[in-house]
């Protein structure tokens, strides 16, 4: 099958500029001189006034990990993903039991494939006792492994059954050396375990249950430190890591700074980069999230580093905890989910706030939202941009239209958003997953299942 994309404003890695865009058989095969074909296409889409850029990849979402309720989310969820300019996303292993052996991992990979209604790849987690593991892992097409250097239990376990425990400092020596046998990717969510437990347990001690403890039991130097041991330990092996849900400037920087020696990329999140701490105040539960929202300078900060490219990717940190788990903060901040939700708003909001507020080149965008995780993660070749060879994932943004971010909209049960009330300037109006249109006039034209599970490109 043919298609011809006409009118849209196409945006690649090194332009925005008028193009028609060819697809064959769900990839795109050619970006053409506007009308320089008019016939032999089985299909013509009209782009008029609007912008084409590739679909987002979201390189951490937890679908599977937040309640109870795994297949209905993954079915709802990931509707609204495509809904939001989300094409591609990279589960985390969190879920019942988590993906740390290949028996769970495949389990899990069958939940997403009957449920899915977008493409989808997936974490293994890393746990300390499963390194003999990590190569089949890989071999079953795990993209990347999680791990945890913290833990909300004093002891390092996992604090649920869904979660993973921390992984000590022989542990992530361990990991990340044979992690390098194979090339494989390690991800860290990484803030310092013994400063997080000192900073909590003083705030509880005190009978502190108010929104902002929770700020203050996560300062901002237990991830400038763990950021900075991750990195020691990725050039004493050679292994590639990245750094997610990076909230401190500081902390990217350490990571700018180290990658003439270290392969290290990072993402930041839409959250660190629209709210501060005096919003997770006025929010309440809503807000709390780990790393938690910053104070305003360090706001700012971040959007400097963002701003001169040294960013390398957007990714959501999606948690679709329910409206009761979060709820349960009220009377204590300790007690609400720790999460937000954020597929649907990941790609928007970041329209809205870094290119219509602050003029981010859409190239920028594109690269932050789909190429920069497309390669950091070996999508590159199949995902990650509008050229040929590629999956015609696209995604037609109106700039014209804005809307009212209302969680109660959302798909799936997080029915809630900390951003809520929030104006967003640009609206998805159609997504494309491998040609085939998923999404348009506010309505999902695919079931789930459609989504196909990919792997590493190398």
């Amino acid at each position: 099958m043919k298609q011809l994309i006409i009118n849209g404003l196409v945006v690649t890695e090194t332009r925005a500029a008028p193009a028609d865009v060819l697809i064959e058989n769900g990839k795109i095969s050619g970006l053409l001189m506007p009308g320089a074909i008019a016939d032999g296409v089985d299909e013509i889409i009209d782009a008029q006034g609007l912008i084409i850029v590739p679909g987002a990849i979201d390189v951490h979402t937890h679908f599977t990990g937040s309640h109870d309720f795994p297949e209905q989310e993954l079915r709802e969820g990931t509707r609204g993903a495509a809904a939001h300019g989300v094409t591609t996303i990279v589960e985390m292993p969190h879920s019942l039991p988590p993906a740390t052996s290949l028996a769970n991992f495949t389990a899990k990979q069958r939940w997403l494939a009957e449920n899915s209604s977008v493409d989808y790849a997936m974490w293994a987690g890393l746990d300390g006792r499963n390194v003999h593991e990590l190569a089949a892992l890989d071999q079953a097409g795990a993209l990347a492994f999680k791990a945890f250097l913290c833990s909300g239990a004093a002891n390092g376990e996992a604090t649920d059954e869904k979660g993973l425990p921390r992984l000590d400092d022989d542990g992530l020596l361990r990991a990340m050396r044979e992690l390098a046998t194979f090339d494989g990717l390690i991800g860290v969510h990484a803030e310092n375990h013994d400063i997080l437990i000192g900073a909590g347990s003083e705030l509880r001690r005190a009978g502190r249950k108010d929104t902002r403890a929770h700020a203050l039991a996560g300062p901002e130097i237990a991830e400038i430190e763990a950021v900075g041991r991750v990195l020691a330990v990725a050039e004493e092996t050679g292994a590639r890591c990245h750094i997610v849900h990076v909230s401190s400037a500081r902390a990217a920087e350490t990571i700018v700074a180290a990658k003439h020696k270290v392969r290290a990329s990072f993402e930041t999140c839409p959250h660190y980069l629209i709210l501060d701490e005096d919003d997770l105040v006025r929010i309440g539960p809503n807000a709390r999230c780990g790393p938690p929202i910053r104070p305003r300078p360090v706001v700012d900060a971040l959007w400097q580093v963002l701003l001169r490219g040294d960013v390398d990717m957007i990714a959501s940190d999606h948690c679709p905890y329910t409206p009761a788990q979060k709820q349960a903060g009220e009377a204590s901040i300790w007690d609400a989910g720790m999460g937000l939700t954020g597929v649907e708003t990941l790609s928007p909001m970041f329209f809205s706030a870094a290119h219509i507020d602050r003029g981010l080149a859409l190239t920028e965008f594109a690269r932050m939202t789909a190429s920069g995780p497309a390669k950091a993660f070996q999508l590159w070749g199949k995902k990650g941009a509008i050229a040929p060879g590629f999956d015609a994932d696209l995604v037609f943004i109106d700039a014209q239209q804005s809307w009212i971010v209302e969680g109660e909209k959302f798909q799936g049960l997080g029915k809630w958003s900390a951003f809520e009330g929030m104006r967003c300037q640009g609206k998805v109006v159609r997504t494309l997953i491998r040609g085939v249109t998923v999404f348009q006039d506010d309505q999902m034209q695919v079931e789930p299942g459609f989504g196909q599970f990919v792997t590493r490109q190398v």
